[in-house]
């Protein structure tokens, strides 16, 4: 594991009580494109004639569902706000997202089904679905003005993968100065190597602070309680 040893230098970062009118929760890129067989990562491995090359990607998309399910109870049952990203273009060559970001287009095409929530986590009416073209929901959504005109100032995150588009995100949060928190269970990878590497990297320093989805839900409780 590594560290720096600078953060042993600084105060522990303070954040203020949980309040569920000022948090966002933010679940990004679980859908069927990206973590599903039938989906296009999935069907990009087929038509390279290795169809279990992401098989540990999607069995771990599958392990954290049932957490990503409490989360969302609790959030849904608590008035926390419900934010579903997921990758999708305006355009059916995706020209109009990241150069790279998805560049074997001709062989393995996009379809309907790519752009779909997986099951089990499926936005309920009104809650908000934003489409992104970036790694970061902050640089290709209005994600940002929308949650000061909520009045938001603290997000969890979670979703996949937890170093690219999740690691990108939170940390582009906590930048613009929200209290910002890693589900560490909520969150998946290619690998659990990866997973591990990424929630270590981004909780050094507690600058954004990591929690599983228990541990999260029994702080919120006791915030909860403390202001009654």
């Amino acid at each position: 594991m590594v560290h720096d040893p600078y953060w042993d230098l600084e105060n522990e970062p303070v954040e203020p009580p949980f309040d569920a009118a000022s948090t966002a929760l933010l679940i990004i890129d679980m859908q069927n494109m990206c973590g599903h067989p039938d989906g296009w990562m999935g069907r990009l491995c087929k038509d390279q004639g290795k169809p279990d090359h992401l098989a540990e990607r999607f069995a771990f998309m599958e392990e954290i569902t049932p957490n990503l399910q409490k989360l969302l109870g609790f959030c849904r049952t608590n008035g926390v706000e419900v934010f579903h990203v997921r990758i999708a273009f305006r355009t059916h060559t995706a020209r109009d997202g990241k150069r790279g970001l998805l560049n074997r287009l001709q062989e393995t095409p996009l379809i309907p089904l790519d752009f779909d929530i997986l099951e089990g986590i499926k936005p309920l009416e009104d809650e908000i679905v934003l489409d992104k073209t970036s790694v970061s929901t902050f640089n290709s959504t209005a994600i940002d003005q929308i949650l000061r005109n909520m009045g938001k100032d603290r997000v969890w995150t979670s979703g996949c993968v937890t170093e690219g588009c999740v690691e990108l995100t939170t940390r582009d949060a906590a930048d613009r100065g929200y209290y910002t928190t890693l589900v560490t269970d909520c969150c998946a990878s290619s690998t659990h190597a990866a997973h591990d590497d990424a929630v270590q990297r981004i909780t050094d320093g507690n600058i954004i602070r990591g929690y599983t989805v228990d541990q999260l839900i029994a702080r919120a409780g006791a915030a909860r309680i403390a202001a009654e």
